[in-house]
């Protein structure tokens, strides 16, 4: 599955990247998105992109780019009510 098919509030393990662009791919392994690496979808619009969590960081990918990325699910995480 890709990241674009993820689930809101879910958790994923990167299994692969296939992004096409070499700048996307450095950007995203410089901010800590690598294989093995876990990600959490925030948010997603169903045409628009996807924001996701890495360690502590937020960040907006674009459809491609999340689209070159492959995941395999590890969990639902709710975040807390307060």
């Amino acid at each position: 599955m890709t990241l674009i098919e993820g689930e809101k509030n879910g958790v994923y393990r990167v299994k692969e990247m296939n992004v096409e662009q070499p700048i996307y791919s450095m950007r995203l392994k410089s901010i800590g998105v690598n294989n093995g690496s876990q990600i959490k979808v925030i948010n997603k619009k169903e045409k628009g992109g996807v924001i996701i969590q890495v360690d502590k960081k937020q960040i907006a990918l674009c459809r491609n780019v999340a689209s070159g990325i492959i995941v395999e699910f590890e969990r639902k995480e709710y975040p807390e009510v307060i």
